[in-house]
């Protein structure tokens, strides 16, 4: 007779453990997170005229990248807000997105990618 209740109480509890609890979901549930929209990421550096590409890193048409500079002083906001952010045009490299002509960015670091190399128009501003 105690077989019984003891499984049921190990079944009560890992319902228990399970559960999703205030603290830690997601908004929407807990699959939310696959589902949002990617927002765009902060803007930065002279007259927030760039992008935030990660935490130290900003990059401007015409200007090329800012990598460690007070122009990323910014991008460092990026790290406490709740959904992610994408800059750039289109991808480059394994893990990458073209920031300026010629330039391909991660979160860590920016490169020269042939890749990245448009027409005159694809990054100009709107």
């Amino acid at each position: 007779m105690a077989s019984p209740s003891l499984a049921c109480c190990l079944l009560c509890l890992v319902a228990l453990a399970s559960a999703c609890y205030i603290q830690n979901c997601p908004l929407g549930g807990k699959r939310a997170a696959l589902d949002m929209d990617i927002r765009k990421c902060l803007s930065c550096g002279p007259g927030g005229k760039g992008n935030c590409f990660g935490p130290n890193i900003c990059c401007i048409n015409g200007l090329g990248c800012f990598i460690g500079t007070p122009e990323t002083l910014h991008c460092q906001e990026e790290k406490h807000l709740p959904t992610p952010c994408q800059s750039g045009g289109k991808q480059c490299g394994t893990w990458g997105r073209c920031a300026t002509r010629d330039i391909c960015c991660t979160l860590n670091d920016c490169y020269v990618d042939p890749a990245c190399h448009p027409p005159e128009s694809a990054f100009s501003e709107s």
